[in-house]
C-alpha cells in the first residue's frame, strides 16, 4: 500500500509539474525575459521539490545554541530550519513551518521574539546579538512541518510592487579621514508600494567633486549596510573595478537578494574603508549618488530605476580628510580636583602622597596615545626646599621615576616637570582619563635654605602645550585645547588654620538722612590650632594694620575701595578662652569668630566684604602679630554682594 500511495503521489507531482512547465513556454500575453523566466522557472521547481518532500517528517532539532550568524531575508538551508524550529517551540507563529527559507513569515516571528525578549532593534535580523539571546534560552523542539528548503520566488513576495521611495542623504557625519575603515559616507531610504520586492542589483557612483576623479587611489572597498550588518561589499581599490568608463566611478552590487516589504520603509548604510596616505588631489570633497537599482516583484518581473527618472534621487557628500586633522586633546580640572585648603605638614619627618591637583584628559575624534605630560609647580619658597617627590598617577598608572625637570629650577620658586609617559597610556576616542598630581613634602623646619617657612604655598598645573601625544599623526599646539589649573594651598606645620562657617550681607537705609544708609557685612569662621598654643587678639582692621582680622571693601568687579566710612568688629562666638582682648586656642582646639563691618559709601553702589587673612602669635604678650593664616580660597570668605544706595 505505501509503495502505490507512493508511486502516486509522484505521478501526482510529475503532472503538476508538466502542466506548470507547459504554462511557462507557453505563448503568454506579454513577452519576458530571459532572465524573468528563469526566475519563473526557479520558483516552480522549488514548488516542485516541496511537493515531493511534503509528506516526509523533520527530525526533531536536539539543540540550537550553535545556529550561526547571519540569516536574513531570502537565507535557506539547515540553520534556517534549526532557527525556525526554535522559533516554533518558543510560541511563534510560522504557518508555513520550518521549511528552511528565511521569508517574511520567519521575519515576523523572529521580530516578535526579539521584542518580546528584550533583544534591540526587534528588526527581525537574526545576528550575533540575537544568536546569543537565542543560545541563552535554547530548548530542544520538534518541527511538524517539511523542512525542504525553498528558493525566493512568488510564493515569498505579494504584489506587483512599484518602487515609490529611493533616495541617498548625507550620513551623520559627512567628514571621514584617510585611513578609516567601514566609516558612513551615505544613507539610501527605499520604500515599496503595492507590493513586496526583491533588490537584486544596485549601481553607485564615488565623484569627486574636484573634477579629477579617481576613486580607485582614495578606496579600498565599499559595503552596503542593513541593520548594522553588512550585506554586500564591492572592491573599489583598482580601476578594473568600475564599470566602462572607470574615470565615472561606478561600482555594481550584484545578487543582492534584499527584500522590502510593502510599505515597509528600509535604510540601506553605504560604508567605505578609505586608503591610508591620500595624494592632495584624493583629499577632498566627494559626492555619492545612485546610478540604477534593480527588482523583481512577486511575479518575476525585473524593473531597473535609473538615476535619469523620478525615483532614485538625492546624493550624498562627504570630506575626506588627513588623518588625524580633528583629532583633539582636551583639558580640564576634574570635579575632585582638591579645593584650596591648608594642609598639615609635618616638622620632623616627610608628608607623603598629598594631591595637589587632579585634572581630565578627553580624546577626541580618534584614539590618542601619551607620550609625555607636563607639570609645572609654584611655591613661594625655594621648590626644593619644599618638595622631596613628585608623581602622576595617570588613569591609575603611577609615574614617579619618570620625570625630569624641563624649566625652572629646584633653587627657585618654580619648577616644569616633564613625565615620560612612553605610550603607556592610551586615550579611546570620545573617552577621558584623571590624571593626579601627587608630591612628598619635606618637614617643616624653617626659612630656605635650610627649610620652608611655615604657611608657604603650594600651586600645580598641566602645561598643556608641551604634551606629548599621537593619533594619526603627532598632535601639534593647536589640538591641545583647555588648561588645568589647580588651587593654591597652604602648608602648615604650627600655627592656626581657617574655614569658614557663613556669610551675610545686607543694607540699612536711613529715612531720616540718606547719606547714613549703610551695609552690614558678616562672615563668621573658624580657627583650629595646629601643633601649638595660639592667641588671636580681638581686633579688626581694614587693609593693613597689626590687628588680627585684616579685610577690605570690594565692588562688584572685585576691586578694592578706599574710600567710605567703616566700623569693624572681631568676636569670639564659642571656643578658646577669652583673657585679656585676645582668644587663647590650645593645639587641636577650635574657635569661632565672627566679623562685623559696616560700610557707608561714597557712592551708591554694590559693595562686599573680603576677609584676607588672620594674625596669630604663641604669646599674648607682645601684642604684635607673630604669623598670619591667608583666608583661602578667596572665594569662601567673601559676601555677596549688596546694593547700598548712598
Amino acid at each position: 500500500m505505501t509503495k502505490t500511495t507512493t508511486v502516486a503521489s509522484k505521478a501526482f507531482v510529475a503532472i503538476v509539474a508538466a502542466a506548470m512547465v507547459f504554462s511557462l513556454v507557453a505563448p503568454a500575453a506579454k513577452a519576458a525575459t530571459a532572465e524573468e523566466l528563469q526566475a519563473q522557472i526557479t520558483a516552480l521547481m522549488a514548488q516542485i521539490a516541496a511537493l515531493q518532500g511534503g509528506t516526509t517528517a523533520a527530525p526533531a532539532a536536539s539543540s540550537c545554541a550553535a545556529i550561526p550568524a547571519p540569516l536574513t531575508m531570502n537565507s535557506t538551508g539547515a540553520s534556517v530550519t534549526a532557527l525556525q524550529n526554535f522559533l516554533i517551540g518558543a510560541g511563534q507563529s510560522i504557518p508555513a513551518g520550518a521549511t528552511g527559507f528565511f521569508g517574511a513569515q520567519t521575519r515576523s516571528a523572529l521580530a516578535a521574539w526579539q521584542s518580546a525578549n528584550g533583544v534591540s532593534p526587534a528588526a527581525g535580523y537574526y545576528g550575533p546579538v540575537t544568536a546569543a539571546a537565542i543560545a541563552a534560552k535554547c530548548v530542544p523542539t520538534t518541527p511538524t512541518t517539511p523542512t525542504t528548503p525553498t528558493t525566493p520566488g512568488s510564493t515569498t513576495l505579494k504584489g506587483e510592487a512599484s518602487l515609490d521611495t529611493f533616495e541617498m542623504d548625507d550620513a551623520d557625519d559627512t567628514d571621514v579621514e584617510e585611513g578609516d575603515s567601514e566609516v558612513e559616507i551615505g544613507m539610501i531610504t527605499v520604500e515599496f508600494t503595492d507590493g513586496d520586492a526583491e533588490i537584486s542589483r544596485l549601481d553607485i557612483a564615488l565623484v569627486d567633486q574636484n573634477g579629477t576623479n579617481r576613486p580607485w587611489k582614495a578606496f579600498d572597498s565599499v559595503q552596503l549596510m542593513v541593520d548594522g550588518e553588512a550585506i554586500a561589499e564591492a572592491d573599489a581599490g583598482s580601476k578594473d573595478d568600475y564599470l566602462g568608463n572607470e574615470s565615472a566611478g561606478v561600482l555594481r552590487f550584484s545578487n543582492l537578494k534584499l527584500v522590502g516589504m510593502e510599505d515597509e520603509e528600509m535604510e540601506i548604510m553605504v560604508t567605505a574603508t578609505i586608503k591610508d596616505n591620500l595624494d592632495s588631489a584624493e583629499i577632498d570633497a566627494w559626492k555619492l549618488t545612485t546610478e540604477a537599482v534593480r527588482y523583481f516583484d512577486a511575479d518575476g518581473v525585473a524593473t531597473t530605476e535609473l538615476s535619469s527618472g523620478t525615483v532614485v534621487t538625492g546624493e550624498a557628500n562627504f570630506n575626506i580628510e588627513v588623518a588625524g586633522q580633528n583629532e583633539e586633546l582636551k583639558f580640564s580640572l576634574s570635579s575632585d580636583n582638591p579645593d584650596a585648603t591648608d594642609i598639615i605638614v609635618d616638622e620632623t619627618s616627610t608628608t607623603k602622597n598629598v594631591t595637589v591637583l587632579e585634572y581630565k584628559i578627553k580624546a577626541e575624534d580618534n584614539d590618542i596615545e601619551l607620550t609625555t605630560l607636563a607639570i609645572k609647580v609654584d611655591t613661594d619658597d625655594r621648590v626644593g626646599d619644599v618638595i622631596s617627590d613628585i608623581k602622576l598617577v595617570v588613569d591609575g598608572q603611577s609615574f614617579n621615576d619618570e620625570s625630569t625637570l624641563i624649566a625652572g629650577s629646584l633653587t627657585g620658586t618654580s619648577a616644569t616637570y616633564a613625565f615620560d609617559i612612553d605610550g603607556d597610556v592610551t586615550i579611546d576616542e570620545g573617552d577621558e582619563i584623571i590624571v593626579e598630581v601627587v608630591v612628598d613634602l619635606k618637614r617643616q623646619t624653617g626659612v630656605s635654605p635650610l627649610g620652608y617657612a611655615n604657611g608657604t604655598t603650594i600651586k600645580a598645573e598641566a602645561v598643556v602645550n608641551q604634551t606629548v601625544a599621537e593619533g594619526a599623526d603627532d598632535l601639534i599646539s593647536g589640538q591641545l585645547k583647555g588648561s588645568a589649573v589647580g588651587k593654591t594651598h597652604t602648608l602648615v606645620a604650627a600655627g592656626i588654620t581657617l574655614d569658614v562657617n557663613s556669610t551675610d550681607a545686607k543694607a540699612t537705609i536711613n529715612n531720616t538722612t540718606a547719606d547714613d544708609s549703610f551695609g552690614e557685612f558678616k562672615i563668621n569662621f573658624d580657627v583650629t590650632a595646629i601643633e601649638e598654643t595660639a592667641f588671636v587678639a580681638l581686633t579688626a582692621a581694614r587693609a593693613t594694620g597689626t590687628a588680627a582680622a585684616i579685610y577690605v571693601i570690594e565692588d562688584a568687579n572685585g576691586a578694592e575701595v578706599a574710600t567710605g566710612t567703616v566700623t569693624e568688629s572681631l568676636s569670639r562666638k564659642s571656643g578658646g578662652t577669652v583673657s585679656g582682648g585676645y582668644v587663647e586656642i590650645s593645639d587641636g582646639e577650635t574657635a569661632t569668630f565672627e566679623l562685623v563691618v559696616t560700610f557707608n559709601p561714597v557712592a551708591a553702589g554694590q559693595y562686599r566684604l573680603q576677609l584676607l587673612n588672620v594674625g596669630f602669635a604663641a604669646t599674648a604678650v607682645p601684642a604684635a602679630v607673630a604669623d598670619r593664616a591667608l583666608a583661602l580660597p578667596v572665594d569662601d570668605f567673601e559676601t555677596s554682594n549688596t546694593l547700598i544706595t548712598s
